[in-house]
């Protein structure tokens, strides 16, 4: 191998001593902060960081001028480290406030940043800040760019959630003050101590306490108690009642019909989400479209049919006019009616009041295919029931299972295998689409079950049924014979439901132990609580 010449070579010995160099200031830099954090920057020696580092005093003075200059070169390789670490990853997801927060609370508890080491050294320098404008600068530097940041994605997620009544100001203020509280704690403790997964829990819950619905939660995989029922007071409970429309259902798809059921320019539905009513129109140019069917000027109903043909919408009251792209005729600039987020999926028109839905939730209905051919067979039918919608699902979920009329030997079964020949003996398929849906797909087509909150302790069960049979007389007929087979059509199920409900209003209601409720039970009552987790308290938060 020929040997490098001096020419090569003297940029390679160069190279390695100000690597060597390099190495032995950062190890300085370490001993620094190791000593800081013992004794503070008034007792901090060159002789205590020397020993630290296991070094000769004298080296000192080839990297710091002076104890001085060390401290400070510390402080802003805390700062430096504190803004590529978590101040520069935070910045690019500003675009999407959710997870860039999330990232944030993460990073901010990390061992790497929040050390008790590390945290003890800003804390020291902080207070010696008055008397030192050097530590002053780097510190303030430091605290102002993260509340900046804090504020903007605040802002955003406001902006992204229409919550425009929130003040962004305060909000960050008091997400900065729980991480600086949970950092304090940090200061004086072992490594040992420290519980950053509840610490990154509190930090989450008060985001959560703002933004519910926003911010998913990691429930403990052991937790028992939701494995049997939720605590009696949230089937009831007005305070909740809202609390679940704003988490679980505004940014939730929600069925609304075929599309065939509005084929014409001008033809609309009038539709009760529960959380919202709907207006769904199709435009002049055939676009299928989606408001609040609410005026601009007052929140009173603008169209109270059902279904209809219209030239335009139109309040009498205020004597306003609406077209269908949602614009204010004869007001230019003045506020139209609010668009909400519309989605056709093989026909089916799904709704969902918040436009601005984080990306980041994954969308059950993708996983859900009808079966080619089908065709809606009208009406929906639309039930009032006297129970909670949780209570209602939760009955739907403990009594689901694949079946098919085989396993009924009563003359509905029999009139059903009948009318449907062999294909008849198919499992029945059944799918919950959380927060609300139950599908269940049969030989003759499918159902889609859907119960919304319309008051505490109140619900409505919509069934919308779609056929595939060739013949509408068939189809009629299969229809009226699964709904006497199905297990949540019945007046008995409806009957027991409601006397749950009042069951648990009346006399309360504690889980039995030792009883082992169904995983599909068990799993929505775990993802309801980690959207709210208040859900899991034995009382009433204000009693609390």
């Amino acid at each position: 191998m020929r040997k490098p010449s001096k020419r090569t070579a003297k940029p390679a010995r160069m190279r390695s001593a100000r690597n060597a160099h390099g190495r032995q200031r950062q190890r300085l830099i370490d001993a620094c902060i190791s000593a800081l954090h013992l004794y503070g920057p008034s007792r901090t020696t060159v002789q205590k960081v020397t020993a630290f580092a296991k070094m000769s005093p004298g080296i000192v003075r080839f990297y710091f001028a002076s104890k001085a200059a060390m401290l400070v070169a510390s402080l802003q390789f805390l700062s430096a480290e504190f803004e590529e670490q978590l101040l520069v990853p935070v910045a690019r997801l500003k675009s999407k406030p959710v997870e860039a927060l999330e990232l944030m609370v993460d990073l901010y508890l990390d061992p790497e940043i929040a050390s008790p080491r590390k945290v003890s050294v800003w804390y020291a320098f902080w207070g010696e800040a008055s008397s030192r404008q050097e530590y002053y600068d780097i510190c303030g530097q430091k605290d102002e760019s993260f509340a900046a940041l804090v504020r903007d994605l605040i802002e955003r997620l406001i902006e992204a959630t229409s919550r425009q009544e929130l003040d962004p100001d305060g909000i960050a203020l008091g997400l900065i003050g729980v991480l600086e509280m949970l950092w304090q704690d940090f200061a004086f403790r072992t490594e040992a101590e420290i519980d950053r997964a509840a610490a990154k829990r509190r930090a989450m819950a008060y985001l959560r306490s703002i933004f519910p619905g926003q911010f998913a939660m990691a429930l403990p995989a052991g937790d028992a108690e939701l494995d049997r029922r939720l605590p009696g007071w949230v089937y009831a409970d007005a305070r909740l009642f809202a609390i679940e429309r704003e988490a679980l259902f505004r940014s939730a798809w929600q069925m609304a019909a075929h599309q065939s059921q509005i084929e014409k320019p001008g033809d609309f539905l009038g539709v009760d989400l529960g959380v919202e009513r709907a207006l769904l129109v199709r435009d002049a140019a055939g676009e299928l479209r989606a408001f609040r069917n609410s005026c601009s000027e007052s929140p009173h109903i603008l169209i109270a049919a059902v279904s209809g043909h219209a030239e335009a919408i139109r309040c009498a009251i205020h004597g306003l006019q609406f077209e269908f792209d949602g614009s204010r005729s004869g007001g230019q600039g003045a506020a139209g009616l609010t668009p909400l987020d519309l989605k056709v999926l093989e026909g089916l028109i799904l709704v969902r009041s918040d436009m601005a839905a984080s990306p980041r939730a994954a969308d059950p209905w993708r996983e859900f295919a009808p079966p080619r051919g089908f065709w809606p067979l009208p009406p929906p039918s639309d039930v009032t029931i006297a129970a909670d919608w949780k209570l209602v699902i939760e009955q739907w979920l403990e009594s689901a299972r694949a079946t098919s009329p085989a396993d009924s030997p009563g003359w509905s079964a029999q009139r059903y295998r009948n009318l449907l020949g062999a294909a008849a003996d198919s499992a029945w398929l059944r799918r919950f689409i959380a927060p609300n849906h139950l599908i269940e797909v049969r030989p003759d087509g499918f159902s889609i079950l859907q119960v919304v909150p319309s008051a505490p302790g109140q619900s409505r069960v919509r069934r919308f049924d779609y056929s595939v049979c060739e013949q509408e007389r068939g189809a009629l007929a299969a229809r009226h014979l699964a709904s006497r087979l199905s297990a949540y059509s019945r007046h008995g199920p409806i009957a027991t439901v409601e006397s749950t409900q009042q069951g648990i209003a009346t006399f309360g209601h504690e889980a039995a132990a030792g009883i082992k409720a169904a995983a599909a039970a068990v799993a929505f009552r775990r993802q309801l609580v980690a959207s709210v987790p208040m859900l899991a308290f034995a009382r009433p938060p204000h009693e609390i």
